[in-house]
């Protein structure tokens, strides 16, 4: 099970556990109230305006324009990658800094350097010190590492890599750095995956309601 995975079984546990949804129309506009009966803990709701979707609650303010006519069914079964790139307007980060992933990344950078720039055979004996500027790399990437641990958001981290040293050492081994290095602790936000969990959670009440009807 992956994270997107993992997540989203989080927030159906442990989010929405209690959740019940409540559909109601007005007009043109059809409104889902997606909450725990007398409380406002994770509470969302969602406004659903021909082809845009306005969220407001709990979990953060979002405006959706879309390319169909919005409702609560028509959702279901749409990947994350595709429901984002119709969030026009988001209150938070879209993204989470995920630490570990950032650290992950710039290690696996490391070692493409190391071994493209800095090749050992068997014969390598430290002493000899025949790449003074491999370790002058090593310092400067582990450095780079650490940095992430100050990190909590992407513009945070934008921040270290643009400062000196650490951007003139970045560009001096990777021209196009900017291509990657920016994005590499990016986790889609928690939120916008309950976003589209509360939306598939409330479309399988409703129709389980209407059934039983």
């Amino acid at each position: 099970m992956d994270r997107e995975d993992e997540t989203k079984k989080y927030i159906r546990e442990n989010w929405f556990k209690d959740h019940k949804a409540v559909l109601t129309k007005h007009g043109d506009l059809e409104v889902l109230d997606w909450r725990k009966p007398g409380t406002c803990c994770y509470a969302v709701r969602y406004v659903f305006d021909g082809d845009k979707m306005y969220i407001t609650g709990d979990i953060g303010e979002a405006l959706f324009w879309l390319t169909w006519k919005a409702n609560v069914h028509s959702f279901n079964g749409i990947s994350t990658g595709y429901f984002m790139e119709k969030m026009r307007a988001f209150s938070d980060d879209r993204y989470d800094f995920e630490k570990n992933e950032a650290k992950s990344r710039l290690i696996e950078w490391k070692n493409e350097i190391l071994e493209s720039n800095y090749p050992l055979d068997d014969d390598y004996d430290e002493e000899d010190n025949w790449y003074p500027e491999r370790d002058e790399f090593i310092e400067k990437i582990d450095e780079l590492i650490c940095e992430v641990d100050n990190c909590n958001t992407e513009s945070m981290w934008a921040g270290i890599v643009n400062s000196e040293p650490y951007n003139s050492f970045i560009s001096e081994y990777d021209c196009d750095y900017w291509e990657w290095i920016y994005s590499i602790g990016n986790e889609t936000s928690a939120r916008i995956y309950g976003y589209i969990v509360g939306l598939q959670m409330a479309s399988e009440q409703l129709k389980e309601s209407e059934v039983e009807q």
